[in-house]
């Protein structure tokens, strides 16, 4: 037997009891060929092995794999007869372990956009000078400790801090999160923020659950999105009405220096004195011009107009003053003549009598013997019987 018959026969072999196996790896090198193929390396802790993905098929992916990349193949082991070197001939790839994550980060990231949870009309402002600043942090990270150093750094006295435990990684991390976050956003805070310090991707994954994302849209407090490092992005970030890129860069965003409020009162101050100072130098120049003019004019008849306006103001005074002085007039009259009216009235009925039995006024002629009545009149009340 030959070398290439026996390499003939051992790729027979292969191919046909090693067909649509999934395996996976770590891919260790790669060449991209000029004719389009792929030749790469998958390892694991022990061993590795040759692959190849052809161009009519890894022009079928949505990615390039990286050197690093933990990826999952589907295919058949072959062996190049020219070398004698068995291969692994992939049909499809795709990302596992970080990969994974990726693909789920970036399907929930679209679906939520499209939902429009991302959308700016629905940010809320955050507050100049907030009053009342939560923030949800796991108590022993660094990130609130260095949180707080910088808060008491800056001397900022107008805000009173209200921390918030919770989980910030894990499988748990997500539902201590909400939690934390229910409890923050009925204590009526001007602002909240949900912090970690820097991890890696999968440390951070918790920040990208829906739940957590729904109800960070559904706050009624303004969320600041504060997670890892610059150049990590989670879902809360975009679901918040502001990503800052670290908890400290938090901070630096949402609350100035003393010393800056304390510059910024000068600086106001000497403003609003420049102003005053140049809307006095308006208002004398516009007086000086209005002296000008008075001289322009005769003085003997601006002092007789004026006079002539006020004796007419004062004749349009005096006829609206005797004009609603004849009404009060009237209207006295009439309600002397309504009170000698009613007064004649009660004068006349004083000795007139009704008569009441079982809470009903009764006719004289409609009482029986023996029935119990009451006699009314305008200051007096009797019982009487009927006999």
């Amino acid at each position: 037997m030959t070398v290439s018959e026996l390499n003939i026969k051992a790729k027979a072999l292969l191919e046909t009891h090693f067909e649509n196996i999934v395996l996976s790896g770590e891919l260790s090198k790669i060449t991209m060929h000029s004719s389009g193929h792929w030749y790469f390396e998958l390892k694991d802790e022990n061993s590795s092995i040759s692959c190849v993905i052809f161009k009519w098929e890894n022009l079928k992916l949505s990615f390039i794999p990286k050197v690093g990349d933990s990826l999952e193949l589907i295919g058949s082991l072959s062996l190049y007869s020219q070398s004698g070197r068995y291969q692994f001939i992939a049909n499809s790839i795709r990302k596992i372990g970080f990969g994974d994550l990726e693909e789920k980060f970036l399907a929930l990231k679209e679906r939520l956009n499209n939902e429009g949870l991302f959308d700016i009309k629905y940010k809320k402002q955050l507050p100049k000078f907030p009053l009342k600043i939560g923030i949800i942090s796991s108590f022993t990270s660094a990130a609130l400790e260095d949180m707080l150093k910088i808060i008491e750094q800056k001397s900022y006295f107008l805000a009173k801090i209200y921390i918030f435990n919770a989980l910030t990684q894990g499988n748990l991390a997500p539902a201590s999160l909400i939690n934390a976050l229910k409890k923050a956003d009925v204590k009526k805070l001007d602002v909240l923020i949900i912090a970690r310090g820097g991890g890696s991707r999968e440390d951070l994954f918790c920040f990208n659950d829906e739940n957590l994302a729904r109800e960070i849209f559904k706050a009624k407090t303004p969320i600041i999105s504060a997670i890892g490092h610059e150049i990590d992005y989670v879902i809360s970030d975009f679901v918040a009405d502001l990503r800052a890129p670290t908890p400290s860069a938090a901070i630096d965003l949402l609350i100035p220096s003393r010393m800056d409020l304390e510059q910024d009162l000068d600086f106001k101050m000497q403003q609003l004195k420049s102003l005053l100072q140049t809307k006095f130098k308006n208002l004398e120049l516009e007086l000086l011009n209005l002296e000008k003019i008075l001289k322009a004019n005769s003085l003997s008849t601006l002092i007789f107009q004026k006079i002539n306006q006020s004796n007419h103001l004062k004749q349009q005074l005096f006829f609206s003053i005797k004009n609603k002085l004849n009404i009060a007039y009237l209207n006295l009259e009439k309600i002397e003549n309504s009170y000698k009216q009613h007064k004649s009235f009660f004068q006349k009925s004083k000795n007139l009598v009704s008569i009441e039995k079982d809470g009903k006024i009764m006719n004289l002629k409609d009482l029986k013997q023996n029935d119990k009545i009451i006699l009314n009149s305008q200051d007096d009340r009797k019982e009487a019987q009927i006999l």
